[in-house]
């Protein structure tokens, strides 16, 4: 399919799976759109912006982390629902940085951060991962590997989840920075009150 066919918004076409077809849908929407964004920060690329309907003045939080669906965020109704790792507002924001020179490689390369976090990757099963940035102490690095596991991108699994309240403790007392947003949060409460009902109901608890 050419880049410049524009999709239907009522038939799928035969190439494209389902979720695959609604994430191009987003891009081309949030590529027509006209919004208003701000940068409140100082990184020119990788950092969280508003995005703003000029005519209805909602306004949404989306954070910028690389190219591929699930790697950013934001805190629109639809992208917390569709499970496909995008958003108009994202792809919108995307576009614009597209258009940047050095954009489209920088976005490529991906966010090398000068900070610890912990953040949410959405599209799919959505996992709570551990990014450690260009340096990390080696105590914080250690306890984060028991934890997350090793390698790239570290995952949080979920029968560690309530682990993860002592490693935030450990890194505070020690004086290490470790960002932990808020949808992670929000995120693995919902976790637990989910499990939390399971166990009840085999339990027989009323």
């Amino acid at each position: 399919m050419s880049a410049k066919t524009k999709l239907s918004h009522l038939r799928r076409p035969a190439d494209l799976t389902p979720d695959a077809w609604q994430r191009q849908l987003r891009r081309q929407f949030g590529r027509e759109r006209k919004f208003e964004i701000e940068n409140p920060g100082e990184e020119p690329v990788f950092c969280e912006y508003r995005v703003t309907h000029p005519k209805s003045a909602g306004s949404y939080r989306v954070a910028i982390r690389g190219a591929q669906p699930g790697e950013n965020f934001c805190s629109c109704p639809d992208f917390a629902t569709n499970d496909l790792g995008t958003c108009k507002h994202i792809e919108f924001v995307l576009a614009r940085l597209e258009r940047r020179p050095g954009g489209v490689r920088a976005l490529r390369r991906g966010l090398r951060s000068r900070y610890r976090e912990i953040y949410l990757r959405y599209g799919g099963e959505r996992q709570v991962r551990f990014r450690a940035a260009s340096s990390c102490p080696r105590a914080l690095a250690r306890r984060a590997r028991l934890l997350f596991g090793a390698g790239s991108g570290e995952v949080l699994p979920r029968s560690r989840f309530l682990q993860l309240d002592g490693f935030l403790e450990y890194a505070h007392k020690s004086g290490h920075e470790v960002r932990c947003y808020d949808d992670v949060l929000d995120f693995i409460a919902q976790a637990r009150d989910a499990e939390h009902r399971r166990s009840a109901l085999e339990g027989g608890v009323p």
